[in-house]
């Protein structure tokens, strides 16, 4: 797996953990509109390039488990044409909040974060810890009650931007996501408790 400091190139079939924050670590959802309107934007500008495994949006930083589709086959051009839609969806929304918020700048750290998984077991763990977010950063004290987290969105039957089939598949059933979330947020649990 590559670095942090290194940049992931997007390429066509693969899966990435994608994350940001906040430059020097500032707020970048002020209210629930917020966090709707930057889901809403990745809807419009990606979601016919990509398949949403898991994400979480929290006040200060985002996460992303993705799986670019693998239609493509001139490399260079979708490559291209990735950087500009991702760069597109962030400075859209950067550019909405510092209108609502009267601020200038740079709303987002200037790197945006992206590691491509190919590992499945790694893939798993890291649609957990996607979702185990806001409990990691005491922000509530059960993950799985987080409101902008894609968690609910897998166990429910209710329209989603996630693709709860792959999910799913990736698990082995529903069952098999269920205990392990379970299993994983005990563990995590004890080794705070020790």
């Amino acid at each position: 797996m590559p670095s942090i400091k290194t940049t992931t190139p997007i390429l066509p079939g693969k899966y990435y953990h994608l994350f940001n924050r906040g430059a020097n670590r500032k707020t970048i959802f002020y209210n629930d509109k917020n966090y709707h309107y930057f889901l809403s934007l990745l809807n419009e500008q990606l979601l016919d390039r990509i398949e949403v495994l898991a994400y979480c949006l929290l006040p200060n930083h985002f996460h992303f488990i993705i799986r670019t589709n693998d239609s493509e086959k001139d490399i260079s051009s979708y490559r291209k044409e990735m950087t500009s839609k991702f760069k597109s969806w962030l400075v859209t929304y950067a550019m909405a909040i510092n209108k609502q918020e009267g601020f200038v700048g740079n709303l987002f750290d200037p790197k945006f974060k992206r590691l491509e998984i190919d590992d499945d077991d790694y893939l798993k763990y890291l649609i957990f810890y996607t979702h185990y977010n806001p409990e990691k950063h005491e922000i509530i004290p059960d993950f799985r009650n987080y409101t902008f987290s894609s968690y609910k969105s897998i166990l429910s039957n209710a329209s989603t931007r996630v693709c709860r089939s792959s999910v799913v598949e990736i698990f082995n059933g529903i069952d098999s996501f269920i205990n392990y979330h379970q299993c994983y947020h005990e563990e995590r649990k004890s080794l705070l408790l020790e």
